[in-house]
C-alpha cells in the first residue's frame, strides 16, 4: 500500500468518524463535557499499512483514560492480526500479529479529542526462504495521533496513524537473514466507554 493511499484511507476514516456524529446522536450526549472521555474502555480496531509488507489487520484495544478541563491523559493496550506481508532478501516477510502499549494525551473540545501516542510496539513476524521458515517475536516503538469522536454517551469512534519502527531481527534461514522492518498503520476503530 502506497503512502498515497495510507494518506487517503486515514483521511476517509476520519470523515467516517465526523459523519457518524448526526444531530440525532448528538441528542444523546447529555454526559457533561468535562467528564466525557474519564474512565475504562475497549473496543475493536481494522487497518491498513505498510510494515515490512503491505496488507490489513484487525483487533481489539482497551485502555483507560482521565480528563482534566481540556486535558485527556491515559494508557492503552492492543492486539491486532491478519497479515501484512511481502517480498524481502528473496524471501517471503509476514507480520502475523501486531502489538502495542502506548501513553496518549489529547486536548478535548466539543465532542472530540485530538490526541498523540508513544509506546512499546510488538509483533509475531514469520520469515521463509530456501523452503524453510523461522518465526520471531520483533519488538520497538510505536508513535503517532489522531482523533476521536463521541457519537453517543457511551461510544465513540477514532480515526489515527501510527508509524512504527521493529528492531532488527535475525531469522534462521539458509544464508540467515536480518530485517527490522518499519512503516505505517492508518486505522479506524469504534470504543464503548464503561
Amino acid at each position: 500500500m502506497t503512502a498515497s493511499a495510507l494518506r487517503s484511507l486515514g483521511f476517509r476514516s476520519l470523515g467516517l468518524c465526523l459523519a457518524l456524529v448526526s444531530p440525532a446522536a448528538a441528542a444523546d450526549l447529555s454526559e457533561a463535557a468535562a467528564d466525557r472521555w474519564t474512565g475504562p474502555w475497549v473496543g475493536v480496531i481494522v487497518g491498513a499499512g505498510d510494515l515490512g509488507g503491505s496488507g490489513a489487520l484487525g483487533g481489539v484495544a482497551g485502555g483507560y483514560a482521565a480528563q482534566f478541563d481540556n486535558l485527556v491523559i491515559g494508557a492503552e493496550g492492543e492486539v491486532s492480526f491478519g497479515g501484512l506481508d511481502g517480498r524481502r532478501l528473496g524471501g517471503r516477510y509476514e507480520v502475523e500479529a501486531f502489538g502495542a502499549i502506548r501513553a496518549r494525551v489529547g486536548y478535548a473540545f466539543d465532542r472530540f479529542v485530538a490526541f498523540g501516542t508513544a509506546g512499546v510496539a510488538f509483533a509475531s513476524a514469520e520469515f521463509a526462504r530456501g523452503g524453510e521458515r523461522d518465526r520471531r517475536t520483533q519488538l520497538g516503538w510505536t508513535v503517532g495521533g489522531g482523533v476521536e469522536v463521541a457519537i453517543t454517551g457511551a461510544l465513540s469512534a477514532r480515526a489515527e496513524y501510527l508509524y512504527v519502527d521493529l528492531d532488527r531481527d535475525g531469522f534462521d534461514v539458509p544464508g540467515g537473514a536480518s530485517i527490522g522492518p518499519s512503516g505505517g498503520l492508518a486505522r479506524f476503530g469504534l470504543n464503548y466507554r464503561f
